[in-house]
C-alpha cells in the first residue's frame, strides 16, 4: 500500500505538547491580568487542545486587546495561526515578542527561522537559525520558566539544525535558477473528489497512467487516460490489472516495454506491499510478476522509480537497516536480470520521519522525492539532490519551493521524457478534493543533462531481417537484444556511440553513431546493418539435377533450380517472372526445406559498385518473396556477385539463380 504519512498528526501532537510545556509554567501571569484576558486565554487553550483552531485564536487575540504585554496569549495565537498555515500572521507574533522580550524563549528563534524558510525567505531563516546556535551555549536559566521547559524538547531540534542551516544556504544559492511558471490542474477527465496521486506520463505525452482511491477504507487501482483532440479522456481503470487489493505507483522503463508497480497482499509476494513489474503492450499488462533478486523484502516495499536504461531501481521501504519511518533505497540489476541488494541512500536523504515517491532524471543525477523530514513548506514537500559523480555521494536536498510546493501536501514529482514538462500531486484548496494531480512547465535551468532515447535494430543488410545478436558499446556493458532485434539505450544528447557486433556468417561489424539532441516523444532509430560473408556449410554435398545424394531418418536430401530474369537496370520482379517462380514453388509448399541459396547478377553496363548493388538488391527482393509466401527456411544464403562478362547475351546476365534443398 503507498502509505500517505501521519507526520501531520504526530506534528499537531508535539505542538500542544510543546504548548502545555511552554505555557503552563506562566499560568501565573495570566491570573495576574484582568479577569476578562484570562477567561479569554483559558478559553483559548480548550480550543486549542480540541484542535479548534480559529476558534481559539479568537479568545487569544481577545487576550492580547486586553492585556498587550501578554506574551504567552501572543505565542498560542502564532501556534494558531501555524496551524492554520497563516505563517506571515505567526511571524508577526513571534517577532512581536522576541522584539520585546530577547531571552523570552530559545526555541521560539528555531520556530521562527522554521516559518520563514516555509515563507521562502531563507535569508531571515538563516539569521534565526544561526541564532539560535549560537544561543544554545547560554544556560538554560537564562530564558527563565520557558528555558527550563524548553531544554528537554532542544535536542530533537539540535539534530536538524545544521542540515537546516545547510539547507538555508544551498536555497539561497539556488535561488536564481529555481523559476517555475504557473500551475494548473489537469481536469475532471482525471481530479475527482476521490485522491488521485502519483501520476506518469508516456514518452508521447499522450497516455496517463494514475493512482486514484476513493477514501480510507477503499484499495488503491491504476487508472488510464488519453489525449484526443487536445484534452485528457475520461479516465478509465487498467484493464486486466486492479485486483480488489492495492496497486501503486508505477513507473516505466524509457523503452516503453516494462513497468513496475506496486501490489499488495497479492499470492507470490514477500511483505504486506511487494514491488512487480509487467510487460507492456499499449494499455495492456501481461507477465505480472514480483521482482526477482533481493528488491523485496518482508517489509513494506512501494513506490519503484527506475533509471532510463532499466538498470537501477529505486524505491520506498521500512525495511530493517533504515533510519527513520520510510527511507529511500536502491538496488543494481544483475546480469542473470536479477536485482541486487538493497542500499540505503543515507542520512543525506533519508531522516528519522518519512521519504518516499522518487523520481530519478534520464542522466540519473537527480533525484526528486517527497519528505516530511527535511525542512518543508508544509506538511509534506518535494525536494530535489543532485549526485556528485566523482565520490558517488548526494547534495544535502534542497526544496524545491512555491508554487510546487505549498502549505499543503505535495507528492509523486514526475518528469516527462523531453524533460520540459513536470507533473505532482497535491491536496491545496482549490482542487477537485483530496489529492489531485497538477502539471507545471519546467524552467530551462533546471533540465537534467540532455539524454537521447535511441532504438536500435540488428538487421540482416541483405534481407532486411532482423536478427538476435549480442550488441557490444564502447563504455557499457554488451547487449543482447530482443528477438526482433530491438536494443535500447540512453545516450548524451552529442554523444558519439562506438557499436560492434560479431555473428556467425556475417562480416565484423562495427559503426559508430552520432547522436542528436532529441525531444524523445518518440526513439531515434539506428539500424546496425550485419553483412553476410558466405554461405554456411551444407550438411552434405549436394548432388545437382534432383539426383540423391544423403538419406538422413529415411529422406534424401534434394536440389531444385530455378532462374529469375529482370529488365535492364531494374530490381523489381516483372509480373511474368512472379509467376514463373510461384509455379517454381508450388510443389514445394509441402516439403521441408533444409536451405536455400540465392545469387544475384547484373550485365556489365555501368560502374562495378552500381552493377554489384543491383545484384544485391535483385537477390533480396526474390528472398523476400520466397518468406512472404511462407515458406519457412532454416537458412537462407544470399549474395550479389555483382555484374557478369561473358559472350552471352546481356539480358541473361540480368537474372538471380536459385537453389532449394529440401528433405523428401
Amino acid at each position: 500500500m503507498n502509505r500517505f504519512s501521519t507526520s501531520s498528526l504526530i506534528r499537531i501532537s508535539l505542538i500542544l505538547l510543546n504548548f502545555l510545556f511552554f505555557l503552563a509554567p506562566d499560568c501565573m501571569q495570566a491570573q495576574q491580568t484582568n479577569d476578562a484576558a484570562a477567561k479569554a486565554y483559558r478559553d483559548g487553550e480548550l480550543a486549542l487542545l480540541e484542535k479548534k483552531y480559529k476558534r481559539a485564536l479568537q479568545f487569544f487575540e481577545d487576550a492580547i486587546v486586553l492585556q498587550p504585554e501578554f506574551a504567552v496569549a501572543r505565542r498560542a495565537a502564532g501556534l494558531c495561526c501555524e496551524q492554520l498555515n497563516e505563517y506571515d500572521k505567526a511571524i508577526r507574533y513571534y517577532e512581536d515578542i522576541l522584539r520585546v522580550n530577547p531571552t523570552f524563549s530559545r526555541v521560539l528563534y528555531y520556530q521562527t527561522a522554521e516559518l520563514h524558510y516555509k515563507t521562502g525567505d531563507y535569508r531571515k531563516a538563516l539569521g534565526y537559525f544561526r541564532e539560535y546556535e549560537r544561543l544554545r551555549s547560554d544556560a538554560f536559566e537564562v530564558f527563565g520558566l520557558n528555558g527550563e521547559q524548553e531544554v528537554k524538547l532542544e535536542p530533537e531540534l539540535d539534530k536538524k539544525l545544521m542540515s537546516n542551516i545547510r539547507a538555508c544556504e544551498v536555497s539561497l544559492d539556488s535561488l536564481k535558477f529555481v523559476n517555475l511558471t504557473d500551475i494548473n490542474a489537469l481536469g475532471s477527465a482525471i481530479n475527482t473528489v476521490a485522491d488521485e496521486y502519483f501520476p506518469f506520463l508516456t514518452n508521447d505525452q499522450a497516455l496517463i497512467y494514475f493512482n486514484r482511491r476513493k477514501n480510507d477504507r477503499s484499495d488503491e487501482n491504476l487508472f488510464f487516460s488519453r489525449v484526443e483532440n487536445n484534452q485528457w479522456t475520461t479516465s478509465k481503470q487498467v484493464g486486466g490489472f486492479n485486483t480488489p487489493r492495492n496497486e501503486g505507483m508505477c513507473t516505466f522503463v524509457r523503452d516503453g516495454r516494462r513497468m513496475y508497480f506496486t501490489a499488495c497482499n497479492r499470492e507470490g509476494g514477500l511483505g504486506p506491499c511487494d514491488i512487480w513489474e509487467a510487460a507492456v503492450d499499449g494499455v495492456e499488462m501481461t507477465n505480472l510478476q514480483p521482482l526477482q533478486g533481493k528488491a523485496n523484502s518482508e517489509r513494506w516495499e512501494s513506490q519503484a522509480a527506475i533509471s532510463c536504461d532499466g538498470t537501477k531501481l529505486f524505491f520506498a521501504s521500512n525495511r530493517a537497516g533504515g533510519i527513520g519511518g520510510t527511507d529511500l533505497w536502491y538496488c543494481l540489476k544483475q546480469a542473470d536480470g536479477t536485482w541486487g541488494e538493497a542500499t540505503n541512500m543515507g542520512p543525506q536523504i533519508n531522516t528519522e520521519l518519512d521519504e518516499e515517491a522518487p523520481f530519478i532524471t534520464n542522466d540519473g543525477k537527480t533525484l526528486y522525492f517527497s519528505s516530511t523530514g527535511h525542512l518543508g513548506l508544509g506538511e509534506q514537500d518535494i525536494f530535489m539532490s543532485w549526485i556528485d559523480e566523482r565520490s558517488g555521494s548526494w547534495s544535502p536536498p534542497i526544496n524545491i519551493g512555491p508554487p510546487v510546493n505549498s502549505p499543503f501536501r505535495e507528492l509523486g514529482f514526475f518528469l516527462s521524457a523531453d524533460g520540459a514538462n513536470g507533473l505532482f500531486a497535491s491536496n491545496r484548496p482549490g482542487g477537485k478534493g483530496g489529492m489531485d494531480i497538477y502539471a507545471f512547465k519546467l524552467s530551462e535551468q533546471l533540465y537534467s543533462d540532455p539524454i537521447t532515447f535511441v532504438e536500435g535494430f540488428v538487421k540482416d543488410s541483405v534481407l532486411d531481417l532482423a536478427m538476435q545478436a549480442t550488441v557490444e558499446i564502447a563504455g557499457r556493458a554488451p547487449i543482447t537484444t530482443a528477438k526482433d532485434g530491438r536494443f535500447f539505450l540512453c545516450i548524451g544528447a552529442l554523444e558519439t556511440v562506438d557499436i560492434r557486433v560479431g555473428k556467425k556468417y556475417y562480416k565484423p561489424y562495427q559503426n559508430q553513431f552520432l547522436i542528436p539532441e532529441w525531444g524523445n516523444r518518440n526513439f531515434y532509430t539506428i539500424e546496425v546493418l550485419l553483412q553476410p560473408t558466405s554461405a554456411p556449410p551444407p550438411a552434405a554435398p549436394v548432388v545437382a539435377n534432383e539426383e540423391p545424394q544423403l538419406t538422413s531418418k529415411g529422406k534424401t536430401l534434394k536440389e531444385y533450380h530455378h532462374v529469375v530474369y529482370f529488365d535492364f537496370a531494374k530490381s523489381a520482379i516483372e509480373a511474368d517472372q512472379v509467376l514463373k517462380m510461384d509455379k517454381f514453388l508450388s510443389p514445394l509448399r509441402d516439403k521441408t526445406i533444409q536451405k536455400a541459396e540465392i545469387v544475384g547478377f547484373a550485365d556489365d553496363i555501368g560502374a562495378d559498385v552500381y552493377n554489384l548493388r543491383l545484384s544485391e538488391e535483385r537477390a533480396k527482393n526474390i528472398a523476400l518473396l520466397l518468406t512472404s509466401n511462407g515458406f519457412i527456411v532454416d537458412r537462407i544464403y544470399m549474395e550479389g556477385k555483382g555484374e557478369v562478362q561473358n559472350t552471352e547475351e546481356k539480358s541473361k546476365n540480368r537474372r538471380v539463380e536459385v537453389k532449394i534443398f529440401t528433405w523428401e
